[in-house]
């Protein structure tokens, strides 16, 4: 089955050269809540491991199941996250709030991703490397409070079963990753 959409891209490819610029301006990164207290070198430093990418309407970034090695802001647009739990109950929410993170269960530790992420129209992410943010958390416990916060506020979207559970390992890993600093 071909996955060439009209204008000879991949759909479901997660990276399309075409589309992908390396680096951000890190002053856009300050509209993030997540990394808005960062200290200005930190900053400096996470925007050059970051890649802006232009997803188009229906293509993937991630898929359920696959390595789990980086995090997503949403700068423009809508992504749409789809699960299917082991129970074979399909779970999905939509992330389309500007300077909103997903994916970032990869602050777990986890190898796998969780979810399938799909852009539901054209949509503008940044990506940056689970090092590169990991090492931001640690030296910056401000961030990691603002993060704490931001996942408190999702996991409404979750699961009700297994809300809690996931709750509770985040906080833990992000305390653990503060707590260094």
């Amino acid at each position: 089955m071909s996955r060439t959409s009209v204008n000879g891209t991949m759909k479901g490819a997660r990276h399309n050269s075409h589309t992908s610029v390396a680096g951000v301006n890190p002053l856009v990164l300050t509209n993030c809540a997540q990394l808005s207290h960062l200290a200005t070198e930190d900053l400096v430093r996470l925007s050059k491991s970051a890649v802006c990418r232009l997803v188009l309407d229906g293509e993937r970034l991630f898929e359920q199941g696959e390595a789990a090695e980086s995090v997503f802001v949403l700068l423009d647009g809508k992504v749409r996250l789809d699960r299917s739990t082991d129970e074979g109950i399909g779970v999905s929410y939509e992330v389309g709030s500007a300077y909103a993170t997903f994916g970032d269960v990869v602050l777990l530790g986890e190898e796998k991703r969780r979810y399938t992420s799909t852009a539901s129209r054209n949509t503008l992410v940044v990506e940056f490397p689970l090092e590169a943010v990991t090492a931001a958390i640690a030296s910056n416990q401000p961030q990691g409070v603002a993060w704490r916060g931001s996942i408190m506020a999702r996991l409404h979207r979750l699961e009700p079963h297994e809300a809690d559970t996931f709750a509770w390992r985040i906080l833990d890993k992000l305390s653990q990753l503060t707590d260094a600093a």
